[in-house]
């Protein structure tokens, strides 16, 4: 009699578990299908971008194409360039000279000097 007792416990809680793990499983596959689409459109928005990126071509940047004149900057008789930085079509050089450090803003796109900053020592206080 023990013996079929113990049967029976053990085949009520496998019947019992097979409901809970079917519908695991079919939520699993679902999931799972799920991200996949998720990954698959991932990939061709950026294959959409990038061809997108590529046909604009010279559209991009102002400063990539010829410049109209050659630029030219008068910097103080026994300057040092220290360090040039450009944003856009703008070049900004900080230079060292015997009167003092400045920097001068270049528009590349017209050749002109947008603006000159004179950089001098705060007095102490």
């Amino acid at each position: 009699m023990t013996g079929t007792s113990s049967a029976a416990r053990t085949e009520a809680p496998e019947a019992g578990a097979g409901r809970p793990t079917n519908t695991f499983e079919r939520n699993l596959k679902i999931v799972v299908i799920a991200m996949g689409l998720l990954i698959v459109l991932g990939v061709l928005t950026v294959i959409g971008r990038i061809i997108y990126l590529a046909s604009r071509g010279g559209a991009q940047s102002s400063s990539s194409g010829a410049l109209a004149t050659a630029p030219r900057l008068a910097l103080p008789a026994g300057a040092a360039i220290r360090s040039l930085s450009m944003s856009g079509d703008r070049l900004a050089i900080h230079f060292d000279a015997a009167s003092g450090a400045g920097i001068a803003i270049l528009d590349l796109a017209s050749g002109k000097v947008m603006s000159r900053v004179e950089l001098v020592p705060e007095p102490p206080r």
